[in-house]
């Protein structure tokens, strides 16, 4: 098996893996469960306790899947061309799909759960993360995965920095807005 094949595998993997949490603690669970909330913490649409605990773990599987398959169908590079940005992203939707499930398990036991900041937290942390790697993108790879393909790599260069640093910028930002929500 190809390692484009295990990272799908894994990848839809840790988006099923929440449904565990949510079977130790269904019959803890309200019969509607918040799924959304504004930004000052306040619940503001529920979801059927089925759907929000199934429902939303397999979606998020099935939308991981199409972009894995469809990023690995249109750039056809093996997993050892792929730049590490591409693989930090392939990991994306897993990683939100675990913490956002655990804060809408949270919220209904009683936890006290600061879910603004939780995804200013997230969102800054990956921003900083995504920024710090644009620019160390090949410019062969470059090529084939930036549509229109950029005419220079002296034109690339400028361009994958100025969305690095800007990443970063706005990752800082969410990061500082913890202090004001």
């Amino acid at each position: 098996m190809n390692n484009n094949k295990k990272t799908l595998i894994l990848t839809v993997s840790v988006c099923l893996l929440p449904i565990i949490l949510g079977i130790v603690l269904y019959n803890k669970l309200p019969e509607q469960m918040p799924i959304h909330f504004t930004m000052g913490d306040k619940i503001d649409n529920y979801a059927p306790k089925n759907i929000a605990l199934f429902g939303i773990p397999i979606i998020m599987s099935i939308v991981q899947a199409i972009c894995i398959i469809f990023t690995n169908k249109r750039n056809k590079l093996s997993n050892d061309e792929k730049p590490r940005i591409l693989k930090i992203m392939e990991w994306f939707i897993p990683i939100i799909t675990v913490l956002m499930y655990i804060i809408m398990i949270e919220v209904p036991l009683g936890s006290t759960v600061y879910v603004g900041k939780s995804v200013c937290l997230i969102i800054g942390i990956s921003l900083i993360v995504i920024g710090n790697y644009i620019p160390k993108m090949s410019y062969e790879v470059g090529k084939s995965i930036c549509h229109p393909a950029p005419k220079s790599e002296k034109s690339f260069r400028k361009m994958t920095k100025a969305m690095g640093y800007f990443s970063i910028l706005i990752g800082i930002i969410s990061l500082l807005l913890i202090i004001w929500i």
